[in-house]
């Protein structure tokens, strides 16, 4: 036995195989709370863009109306119903917005507690 041996005692090997296989764990666990934080953020950039495109749609929707619009009327209920349609996406962009906003923080605050992990203040350490 060599004296370093002697020195760190029996079970130093067990030991250090432990704290090895821990912090491959928390790494794991930091990569998987990674990786959901970024897939929830992605998702809502992907509701965000196709939320854009329906705006964009209904604006040449919208032109297209306008400019067939034989009387006043017609434009009066063109407009009505614009003002409408935009009122029921803002309420729905509102909900949207708190709803990302709610997983995306749920997912960072799961990020940061995997991080703190190794310091004692995660997951009960």
């Amino acid at each position: 036995m060599t004296q370093q041996e002697e020195r760190q005692g029996p079970g130093a090997g067990q030991r250090t195989a432990e704290f090895m296989a821990e912090g491959r764990q928390r790494i794991e666990d930091f990569a998987d709370a990674q990786a959901q934080f970024w897939d929830r953020v992605q998702d809502s950039n992907r509701k965000w863009l196709d939320r854009f495109q329906t705006e964009a749609t209904m604006a040449a929707d919208f032109a297209n109306k306008l400019t067939s619009a034989k009387s006043l009327t017609d434009t009066a209920n063109l407009f009505q119903n614009w003002t409408v349609k935009h009122m029921e996406l803002a309420t729905e962009d509102a909900r949207r917005m708190l709803s990302d906003t709610q997983e995306i923080m749920a997912a960072g605050a799961r990020f940061w507690s995997n991080v703190g992990a190794g310091d004692g203040r995660g997951r009960g350490h």
